[in-house]
């Protein structure tokens, strides 16, 4: 679930406390901590000793649903360049599809300006696209290496398909939004 990392950091900050001393306190790991505050993301466990030791409700610190997915064309396809080499986290399918058209049409234009422009383009978008796609696939609880099929003839249709398909945690969201935190 994705929580507040500013709020986080803010109540730390306030009692003055370091990441190491607030792993103490709330018994989590200094990593766990340090992902709290540099992704926002944090399991229902880790949100409740959280907010028992900043001694607020635990929906305190959780971000609205409707706002956990906000994420325009934009910031879609700058996180495809900034996570380019990140291929064990996820991608949502907005994120990932955004970025695709992006990278086909940046390549397209190339294309009609110089042959040569277009092979440069599309080696340095590579990297980034197959790690978007390792992102999204791991997204829909697929493994990225089914992005090997593309070599295949036709080995792209099963690969698309896997792309195009839920994420895996939506399937499974509406069983933990009725998880209630008390």
């Amino acid at each position: 679930m994705i929580i507040n990392s500013e709020l986080v950091k803010k109540l730390r900050a306030a009692k003055p406390w370091s990441q190491e001393q607030l792993s103490e306190a709330c018994g989590l790991d200094l990593r766990t901590i340090q992902r709290i505050e540099n992704k926002g993301k944090a399991s229902i466990e880790s949100v409740r000793a959280l907010a028992t030791v900043f001694e607020i409700d635990p929906h305190e610190l959780m971000v609205p649903a409707e706002k956990e997915y906000e994420m325009t064309p934009f910031m879609a396809v700058k996180t495809g360049f900034v996570k380019f080499a990140d291929f064990s986290g996820i991608a949502t399918r907005f994120e990932y599809w955004w970025f695709f058209i992006f990278v086909l049409m940046v390549t397209a234009v190339a294309t009609l300006i110089h042959e040569t422009l277009a092979e440069i383009i599309t080696v340095i978008c590579l990297i980034p696209l197959l790690a978007a796609g390792s992102r999204r696939l791991n997204d829909t609880g697929q493994s990225g290496w089914w992005q090997l099929l593309f070599l295949a003839p036709f080995g792209f249709v099963p690969v698309l398909i896997m792309l195009a398909l839920e994420s895996e945690d939506q399937t499974n969201q509406s069983n933990t939004k009725k998880l209630e935190i008390t």
